[in-house]
């Protein structure tokens, strides 16, 4: 790993150093500086945070010189939206694409079938340590039959069971189920082995009619599942979702070597931010879920013992492959000693009390996209409902706010507390225009420290908070001390109520 990390460095050094060179020539003889190498990826995914990472490494490594351009929603909506994606590479409709590992034996690669092993892979730094070994090579080996090349495997959360009118515990409590999957045999398998029967779920589909579904918490959270499912099994992690970056070979071919070995070491040298960065949505997305009442429940030690030996069946048909099967035994090495994952709860999960505050009334900014892309340290998505005009009403501990630009118009309420420099506001619901799928969920949280002068109101991160950093491009401007919702987008209202009469 040393080794690879010098020589990953060594190797964006040159290419700075030739981007420099090639720059000074191009002054020099009154040429444009060389337009960037852009790549489009495919991602499935209307959310693609664990992408970000990734394309930011690439741009740092090649000192700008190549460029991820991610294609989000790609297939969305489609009930195979993962293999038709895996075929669309193939066709050269992108040079690039991301898939969950679980979508692989759909196209009949199986080297990555150990990583959706039920139970196996249970805690993140498993699963860190997992993607950082040895087998990670040989299973990206294997798109090569289907002229694909490999890139890397970044982590992804765990996928845990909801279940909509009890909680599943036991595989007693799955029988005669209908339990929504992500499309995988192995996990379809498991469905079956614990009694159930496997329904593939589109990806941000309804689930309603289903008696539960497997999903990770920040999905459960963005798409409102906790609307039909009621019970959460929060000690229960039935396989990550791991991503699996790869290119198409002819596009990856076309790439010099030292091009392709930047995209392989921005994959392998961003996994503990991704891992980071997954655990702080997860606990971001847990707090949001209680305060929404879900209810977290807990398997027992006999629960588990039971879904162990119940998933059996599906352990001794993986270990037919002989690769499946020392893949399997390795992650079972790896995990000597790596402590259990913290179980998620609902302990710290704040809620707000209604009252006056010194901020009470109307107040707005506008901002643009590009001011939102370049405002330092943000971590904002880049989409057309995270800018624009953003007029924000509070009134006695209730608060309405509409954002608003050509593309989107959202809208959001809930409740607030201001206590000394502390600013905090708590989402009962949020809607209107939203082309991302990015308007604030019931039981979001944010919290930020202020300060007032003039009439101009400056929001400022809290450290260690979550809270997003779009409300912090610009100072606001009070433009009343009286708060009333006619200051609000008449494009875009907040339902009736949301403001004290």
């Amino acid at each position: 790993m040393e080794r690879s990390g010098r020589l990953g460095a060594l190797l964006a050094l040159v290419v700075v150093l030739a981007s420099c060179a090639s720059q000074s020539l191009d002054k020099a003889g009154g040429r444009q500086p060389r337009q960037p190498v852009v790549l489009t990826l495919a991602d499935p995914q209307t959310d693609s945070l664990e992408l970000d990472g990734f394309a930011r490494e690439v741009t740092r490594l090649s000192a700008g010189s190549m460029r991820i351009d991610v294609l989000k929603n790609w297939r969305l909506g489609e009930s195979a939206n993962e293999p038709g994606l895996i075929g669309d590479v193939r066709a050269g409709k992108a040079e690039l694409g991301v898939v969950g590992s679980r979508a692989w034996d759909l196209v009949g690669v199986d080297s990555f079938r150990a990583l959706g092993a039920p139970l196996l892979i249970d805690s993140y730094a498993l699963e860190d340590r997992v993607l950082g070994s040895s087998m990670i090579a040989p299973m990206l080996d294997g798109l090569r039959p289907l002229g694909l090349a490999g890139i890397g495997v970044l982590p992804g959360p765990f996928r845990k069971p909801l279940g909509v009118a009890r909680p599943l515990l036991s595989p007693a409590d799955y029988a005669g189920l209908r339990i929504g999957i992500g499309q995988s045999q192995v996990a379809a398998a498991t469905l079956r082995a614990l009694g159930a029967t496997p329904v593939p779920l589109v990806a941000a589909g309804s689930i309603a009619g289903l008696d539960g579904i497997e999903q990770q918490i920040s999905s459960i959270q963005g798409n409102q599942y906790d609307k039909v499912g009621r019970y959460l099994t929060a000690n229960i992690s039935l396989w990550p979702r791991p991503l699996v970056v790869f290119a198409n070979g002819r596009a990856w071919a076309a790439l010099t070597p030292a091009q392709r070995h930047i995209l392989v070491h921005a994959a392998s040298g961003d996994t503990a931010a991704e891992t980071t960065l997954v655990r702080d949505n997860e606990q971001t997305d847990t707090a949001i879920l209680c305060r929404r009442d879900l209810l977290f429940v807990t398997a027992s030690s006999t629960d588990l013992a039971a879904l162990r030996r119940a998933v059996q069946p599906v352990y001794s048909q993986l270990e037919r492959d002989p690769q499946t099967a020392r893949f399997i035994r390795q992650i079972g090495v790896m995990s000597t000693g790596i402590p259990p994952e913290p179980t998620p709860s609902c302990a710290n999960s704040a809620r707000l009390a209604a009252g006056a505050s010194p901020l009470d009334g109307v107040w707005q900014f506008t901002d643009t996209e590009g001011e939102l892309a370049g405002a330092p340290g943000n971590a904002a998505d880049i989409v057309p409902e995270n800018w624009g005009t953003w007029t924000f009403v509070f009134d006695r501990g209730r608060f309405a706010i509409t954002q608003e630009d050509r593309q989107a118009c959202t809208w959001g309420y809930g409740t607030y507390t201001v206590h000394e420099d502390k600013f905090s506001w708590l989402f009962t619901d949020g809607g209107g225009i939203a082309p991302d799928g990015a308007e604030n969920k019931p039981g979001e949280f944010f919290i930020y420290r202020w300060s007032l002068y003039r009439g101009m109101l400056t929001l400022y991160p809290v450290p260690g908070a979550v809270s997003p950093n779009n409300f912090l491009v610009r100072p606001w401007a009070l433009i009343s001390a009286t708060p009333s919702s006619r200051f609000l987008s008449r494009r875009c209202l907040p339902p009736a109520g949301a403001l004290p009469s």
